[in-house]
């Protein structure tokens, strides 16, 4: 009888440690932190970073910044430029101010008369291209979307559909002639400072693509992003500053923020050590294209509207033209540290 309890007893207990649900998983031997660690990348010395109080400002304009407090530095000076660049802000037509005006700014240094194409490739890339091509004749400009692969067009450089939130329009370029829109979104798509010749084809191929990192000639990063080429990366990272400060406060609150940096990049370091929305995606491009001529042609233009010459200037400057350092005065980060060409 003992004999038969502990046969049933083993059996018992072995068709116990068979029923156990194996899809149970055990329990980790280690525990799991659901938080990875912030990783910080190296930033640089921030004593490379220049003094505002040291800058020499340029005599040709140096009455435009007379009433800029250099004492003041981070978001302190970036609200004192925001304030300048937006008070000074004149609003001009789309059609046919801006089309008038990039005659004048975007003109090709080597040829009169042309326009520089932004994102358009060198001429020993583009093989006769007249999509890639960089220059092109000013008066061949939009006509019929039958010949934008051999017209030039405007390029709004912070994409009108990627200021668009769910409270927030896009920018709005009402191409009706001689109309002056009043609110902030058709002042922002107006801007003259964000708006540059194109080629209209590849204006329809960069479409609303992101800005992204990238290497060589312009042209996709992956599906959804955009780098503008080797050439142009500093004059769009210039552009996005501007913007970044120029509608970051409104006078309809609805729209404060409304083209902050990192609506139209992606970061190459999303835990980079930046404020108020700031990407560091622009302050590398920033530093590793330095100012172009046609850039300094373009802040010349519309940074001086009493110039008769000058009908369709805005009015403003785009301070970070005239000294991509400012970037790092705000936003700090050394380790992509642009030109200070305001240095002693």
């Amino acid at each position: 009888m003992i004999k038969r309890l502990s046969i049933a007893l083993c059996l018992s207990l072995l068709a116990f440690s068979c029923s156990k649900d194996e899809s149970t998983p055990d329990k980790p031997t280690t525990p799991v932190d659901p938080k990875p660690p912030v990783v910080v990348p190296p930033i640089g010395n921030d004593k490379d970073i220049p003094d505002p109080k040291s800058f020499v400002i340029p005599e040709e304009y140096s009455d435009y910044y007379k009433d800029i407090d250099w004492s003041k530095t981070g978001m302190e000076l970036k609200r004192e430029l925001a304030t300048l660049i937006t008070k000074t802000h004149k609003s001009i037509s789309y059609t046919p101010g801006i089309w008038e005006a990039i005659r004048y700014t975007d003109e090709d240094p080597e040829n009169k008369d042309n326009v520089l194409l932004i994102y358009g490739w060198p001429d020993k890339d583009s093989k006769n291209s007249t999509i890639q091509q960089r220059s092109i004749n000013k008066n061949l400009s939009y006509d019929t979307d039958a010949n934008r692969h051999k017209r030039w067009e405007r390029e709004h450089v912070f994409a009108k559909s990627l200021a668009k939130t769910k409270d927030q329009l896009a920018l709005d370029a009402n191409p009706r002639h001689g109309y002056i829109g009043t609110s902030i979104p058709e002042i922002a798509g107006t801007d003259a400072h964000n708006l540059r010749s194109i080629n209209g084809s590849w204006n329809s191929t960069r479409s609303n693509k992101k800005f992204a990192d990238g290497k060589g000639n312009s042209g996709s990063v992956g599906s959804y992003n955009w780098y503008p080429g080797d050439e142009w990366k500093g004059d769009v990272a210039r552009m996005m500053l501007y913007m970044h400060i120029r509608y970051e406060v409104n006078k309809d609150p609805k729209y404060d923020r409304y083209t902050n940096a990192s609506k139209v990049g992606v970061p190459i370091n999303s835990r980079a050590p930046l404020t108020d929305s700031m990407i560091d995606l622009f302050l590398k491009w920033n530093a590793e294209d330095p100012v172009s001529e046609i850039e300094r042609r373009r802040n010349e233009y519309h940074g001086n509207p009493q110039n008769p010459e000058f009908r369709y200037s805005q009015g403003n400057r785009n301070p970070f033209i005239d000294n991509p350092s400012l970037a790092n005065v705000i936003w700090r980060m050394p380790m992509y540290m642009a030109e200070n060409k305001w240095k002693k």
